[in-house]
């Protein structure tokens, strides 16, 4: 046991020679992740299954963001929720957060299938180039055919090769907005639509790395390069 004497004395040499006590490093700032699930919640609630694609495991999947350090925020839509109307409240949320201080790089808004149609939408209203944004399974005609749809921010697409609802987000990024930044991931899971049902790996990682400040790019040997966090706040 360190007597107070002999810890009196140890602090008295530190300073004698010019070093104070290491002091504790602040805690990192929060990062805020705005999930947007599948139009399956909608229509079945949190349990939701699909006969072809099994449970969609909505908290689980917010579970798993958690425990990678995020704050995550997500809502239940209601049934048949209207995407414009649900992208205007995620943007007055996304502005609550700046209003209240939050560095715009520290906030990302990931949507899959109708809730990455929301988040294109939440993304072409907030014009923030600082923002980050996921969309998973969401890009199609619907996007494609809306020429004054100009999505802004940090742009990531996440894709299945075998899914044929949700596609290359490609032809949407062509007109993105300035000062975007715009990636895409395409995956061969063989797994459709279902490949976002569950939290998986595969996306799982490029999402963290990308609301974590950090980039992701796919090899032609599936490998992934990744560039250091963007730094939060002043």
């Amino acid at each position: 046991m360190i007597r107070p004497q002999s810890l009196a004395l140890a602090l008295a040499l530190v300073a004698a020679c010019g070093h104070a006590p290491p002091r504790a490093l602040p805690a990192p700032a929060p990062r805020y992740l705005l999930y947007l699930h599948a139009k399956i919640v909608e229509e079945q609630g949190r349990h939701a299954t699909d006969p072809a694609f099994g449970p969609y495991e909505y908290d689980a999947i917010l579970d798993s963001l958690r425990a990678a350090g995020f704050v995550v925020l997500s809502e239940q839509r209601p049934p048949q929720a209207n995407s414009d109307t649900f992208a205007t409240h995620v943007v007055r949320r996304v502005d609550s957060l700046l209003a209240a201080g939050v560095p715009p790089q520290a906030i990302t808004v990931v949507g899959f299938s109708k809730g990455g149609w929301i988040a294109i939408l939440a993304s072409a209203r907030l014009r923030n180039p600082a923002v980050s944004f996921v969309f998973m399974g969401a890009c199609g005609p619907w996007a494609f055919e809306r020429p004054d749809l100009h999505v802004t921010g940090r742009l990531l697409s996440l894709y299945e090769r075998s899914d044929s609802l949700g596609v290359s987000c490609a032809p949407l990024f062509a007109r993105r907005g300035p000062r975007s930044e715009a990636r895409e991931i395409a995956l061969d899971l063989g797994l459709g639509h279902g490949t976002f049902f569950v939290p998986r790996a595969a996306w799982l990682g490029p999402v963290v790395e990308w609301a974590g400040g950090r980039g992701a790019e796919v090899r032609g040997d599936g490998s992934r390069r990744v560039t250091p966090p963007a730094r939060v706040g002043p």
